[in-house]
């Protein structure tokens, strides 16, 4: 096989030129504010993530005990980055149909361990079959 290829023509190079016009100052000026805004979009999200990766107090369900049909005991285990500050971590209890069935605020007063266990019982209106936090705030 032999090399098939020849030189372009003018006509050739006039229509390449045609179907890829060069780029105008207009189309550089959109691809620059195109960047920037993705850039701009990123860095906001790292931002948003880093944020909200470390929050100042979190708090999770270690252990429920159904008492009875309208009472749970439950354990929950809050983690503070500043123990000495009090929080306030709002809870809810759901029924097998997901209705909730129990609310409870409880206050996390001031103390010197970042995590602190809490025992608590709540009052529900059916039998609970689950616990959640729903968040949990600094108060002091």
């Amino acid at each position: 096989m032999g090399d098939v290829s020849k030189p372009l023509s003018e006509a050739d190079r006039a229509r390449i030129a045609a179907r890829y016009p060069k780029r105008g100052p207009l189309d550089v000026i959109v691809t620059i504010v195109a960047t920037l805004a993705v850039v701009g979009a990123i860095y906001v999200v790292i931002l948003a993530g880093l944020e909200r990766a470390d929050p100042p107090v979190e708090a999770m369900v270690r252990q429920f005990d159904v008492v009875s049909p309208q009472e749970i005991a439950v354990t929950i285990v809050v983690q503070r980055s500043d123990p000495a500050q009090a929080a306030t971590c709002s809870m809810f209890a759901q029924a097998v149909s997901y209705e909730r069935v129990g609310e409870l605020d409880v206050d996390i007063p001031p103390g010197s361990e970042e995590l602190t266990r809490v025992e608590l019982t709540m009052k529900t209106l059916k039998e609970a079959t689950a616990v959640s936090v729903e968040r949990c705030t600094l108060t002091g």
